[in-house]
């Protein structure tokens, strides 16, 4: 057993003495720098997978002045979409339109988008502008009235609609409908000040709460909306419009395949390295089998290699590599004096 021991403990002393020579050491260093920028990669693609996700900012849902999101000839952005703000001021009488193929809680029905005109402009605007709100979602297909004289409007700023073309309401509804409703296909500021003819902040501010003047506005003692604030005569079929901040979660899968796959090509380089050097083990090892030599052959103890004599060339040369035939004359030489 010991025997046996010994054995395998110099089997695996040769292995180290090749492994830290100086060709296969580079080799290593080599596979290391791949293997790094490999990992690297794979942490991009890992990034990637989610670089399109959107999670809830509960920052957002803190109710905070209009003004500090909304500028003029400003577009909206990521980071200051979905903020609930307030405004006061009050409505345009007879502005309102219907937004038509508005759901709510799987129910088909409509948005009322008014203009609304604020009582202060911003310091940072030439002229005073409106305000797009969308003010209530109906299941109904008339037009309720504006409420009147000055109120706070509670809710969330929310992008414009997508275009849309004409004849996809003109599908669905009459002429007489689409006029006398006033019916529109989108809640977008860049049509609605054609239509009112007054220039707004390019964005859309959902109602889900009107609060008249005077009255405590519906706030929690953190500065949220509660779930028990109304718009202005709000019915059953006549409510806020309660829009949540957008969210997308979802994963790109053939980035994380992409990912998993760097990390096969790391652990690869480190395999192909280890699969070459044991190679060059087992050929150190048995020569006689890897090569096409009869003759007698030595293991030179200091690198771990064998070598024979060439009675032709009379010279020695190692098996796998003849670039070290001076050494081995040296010793050939240092022997014979002995």
């Amino acid at each position: 057993m010991s025997e046996l021991f010994d054995i395998k403990r110099y089997r695996v002393d040769i292995v180290l003495k090749l492994a830290f020579t100086p060709r296969w050491i580079a080799g290593l260093l080599l596979v290391i720098a791949l293997s790094t920028g490999f990992v690297m990669l794979s942490h991009w693609q890992l990034s990637s997978a989610t670089w399109g996700q959107r999670t809830a900012d509960p920052a957002k849902e803190i109710v905070q002045p209009w003004e500090k999101f909304l500028s003029a000839h400003e577009p909206l952005t990521i980071e200051n979409s979905d903020h609930m703000v307030k405004v006061t001021g009050h409505y345009i009488a007879g502005s309102s339109y219907l937004v038509t193929d508005k759901l709510n809680e799987g129910r088909q029905g409509y948005w009322v988008v008014s203009a609304f005109l604020p009582e202060a402009t911003p310091a940072t605007d030439s002229e005073p502008r409106a305000l797009a709100i969308a003010r209530a979602w109906t299941a109904k297909d008339s037009l309720p009235a504006e409420p009147q004289g000055t109120l706070t409007v509670i809710g969330r700023i929310v992008s414009n609609d997508a275009p849309y073309y004409s004849r996809d309401i003109e599908q669905k509804y009459s002429a007489e409908q689409i006029t006398s409703q006033r019916m529109i296909g989108t809640a977008a500021s860049a049509q609605l000040t054609n239509l009112w003819d007054i220039p707004l902040y390019g964005a859309i501010i959902t109602a889900d709460a009107e609060t008249p003047q005077g009255t405590p506005l519906p706030l929690d003692a953190e500065g949220k909306l509660l779930s028990s604030a109304t718009i202005v005569g709000q019915t059953r079929d006549l409510h806020g419009v309660r829009a949540s901040q957008v969210t997308h979660e979802d994963v790109n899968w053939l980035n994380i395949f992409y990912a998993l796959e760097w990390l096969v090509f790391a652990g690869f380089a480190f395999f192909l390295w280890w699969r070459m050097l044991k190679d060059s083990y087992e050929k150190a090892q048995d020569p006689a089998e890897y090569f096409e030599y009869e003759g007698q052959y030595w293991l030179d103890e200091d690198s771990g290699r064998y070598y024979y004599w060439d009675p032709a060339e009379e010279q020695y040369y190692f098996f796998d590599d003849i670039s070290q035939q001076q050494i081995l004359e040296e010793r050939t030489n240092k022997h014979a004096s002995s």
